[in-house]
């Protein structure tokens, strides 16, 4: 499950800190004394999929590595409303400097984690989610992290990472018919997807694609699915086959029986909602 290395936390949340605090926080250290010390808990204030904690850990421990945080639940863990996940304690001026900064990473990983856990369920294990390479910058491991632990998988990381031809690869090239006489002539080890758009753009693939190891079938109706899924199935059983485009929680359930093996949306992390999770102060002492 783990992607993430400490040293790749610690660099984003050095980041976001350095844009919250440039020059510290000036209400708390005027008006909190240094040496007072209490506790704050993390309350989901909807039913959620927990994920962050790591990184919100991260984000007080460099602020004053003597805060200590105990989480009561896992992370991936599905808890309801109204329910307390942790506690924070240590001096309060370095708790409330890291609260925005912590709670803005666990509530946008954990809203990731929520959406992919229900959109996974109504899948219902027949056809894996996945993710895109549509991430904000710079947060793109948390975010596929955070897939990850809602349940779906992550597609390519990078560019580097395999072979997928999309509609302006094969643009510039002049053609699916260049696309394809380009990778027969090619050698490399690694597998080809690509994406197309229409039922002919399939046959010629199913006829010429030799070294064709998926497909991608981008915003196909669900009519010319149905027929792209059983000419794949009877001409070339083992093509992996990817769907894709509009993918939302209310349409995802046609896709559950039509026996593709991959379901794609860029919404999981371009523009999922975040969850709602507060941070309050419970006691205070010297």
């Amino acid at each position: 499950m783990e992607i993430m290395e400490k040293w790749q936390i610690r660099e984003i949340v050095l980041k976001a800190l350095e844009e919250d605090l440039p020059f510290g926080d000036r209400t708390t250290e005027l008006l909190i004394p240094p040496g007072l010390k209490g506790s704050a808990y993390f309350l989901a204030k909807s039913e959620l999929v927990i994920c962050g904690e790591r990184v919100a850990e991260a984000v007080f421990h460099e602020i004053d590595p003597e805060i200590k945080i105990t989480w009561h639940f896992s992370e991936g863990t599905l808890v309801p409303s109204q329910t307390r996940i942790g506690i924070a304690e240590g001096k309060i001026q370095g708790l409330l400097k890291g609260e925005r900064v912590a709670l803005n990473f666990l509530q946008h990983l954990s809203g990731i984690a929520t959406k992919v856990r229900k959109m996974s369920e109504i899948l219902n294990n027949s056809t894996i989610l996945l993710d895109t390479r549509k991430t904000l910058p710079g947060l793109k491991i948390l975010q596929k992290y955070a897939v990850k632990i809602g349940g779906g998988q992550n597609h390519r990381f990078s560019l580097s990472d395999g072979i997928l031809i999309k509609d302006n690869h094969i643009k510039a090239l002049g053609g699916l018919e260049k696309i394809i006489e380009k990778l027969e002539t090619q050698s490399h080890t690694l597998k080809v997807e690509i994406e197309i758009k229409t039922l002919d753009e399939l046959k010629f693939i199913l006829e010429k694609g030799t070294k064709v190891d998926a497909l991608l079938l981008d915003n196909f109706s669900e009519e010319d699915l149905k027929i792209a899924v059983s000419l794949i199935r009877k001409q070339r059983p083992n093509l992996l086959i990817e769907v894709s485009g509009g993918i939302t929680e209310e349409n995802l359930k046609k896709y559950a029986g039509l026996g593709v093996n991959f379901v794609s949306s860029g919404a999981l992390t371009h523009s999922v909602k975040a969850v709602d999770i507060s941070f309050k102060i419970e006691k205070v002492w010297e």
